[in-house]
């Protein structure tokens, strides 16, 4: 997966792209994309497949963990800025404790299903989530594909509180 810095380089090396096309904005990228769902599934992917809250694929319990997740109630979709924080990915991101209960929920399955699934989300993707924690002053731990994610903070006990990003753990 290419990183918001990564994929706008890229558009940039594109010959004959005109001025309009790089300017899209996160927001405006996240409609355009197809939508991509694990198989077996109809909720776990960018967007769902479902007819229905009750629709769900023939990995009916790992589908579930993917549909409580993306009934999130507190995210911040691509583009947008909430608690101070301005979400520059092109995807959703959502509260760590959605992210947590997400990780235990597959967990629990303990299928092969929700193992790919965890991996590519939690591993693959290295996404982050936000929330209200110490003001983090550095990386006590790094870990995750070649280190590259934060797994222990070090956090200013004696500062205020506030919304902040997250990398999320490994699966």
């Amino acid at each position: 997966m290419w990183s918001d810095k990564e994929l706008e380089e890229l558009l940039r090396k594109i010959p004959n792209i005109t001025d309009v096309e790089k300017e899209i904005a996160p927001a405006d990228f996240t409609n355009l994309r197809f939508t991509l769902i694990f198989p077996g599934t109809k909720w776990c992917g960018s967007g769902n497949i479902a007819d229905g809250y009750d629709d769900l694929g023939k990995d009916n319990e790992t589908d579930a963990c993917c549909r409580q997740h993306d009934f999130c109630p507190d995210i911040i979709p691509a583009g947008e800025t909430k608690y101070n924080l301005t979400n520059e990915s092109f995807f959703t991101r959502l509260h760590c404790s959605c992210d947590q209960t997400f990780r235990k929920c597959l967990r629990t399955v303990n299928s092969v299903t929700s193992l790919k699934i965890g991996i590519t989300y939690f591993n693959a993707i290295g996404t982050k989530c936000y929330k209200k924690d110490y003001p983090v002053t550095g990386c006590r731990t790094r870990g995750g594909w070649l280190g590259s994610k934060c797994v222990e903070y070090i956090y200013d006990i004696d500062g205020e509180m506030r919304y902040q990003w997250f990398d999320v753990p490994n699966y």
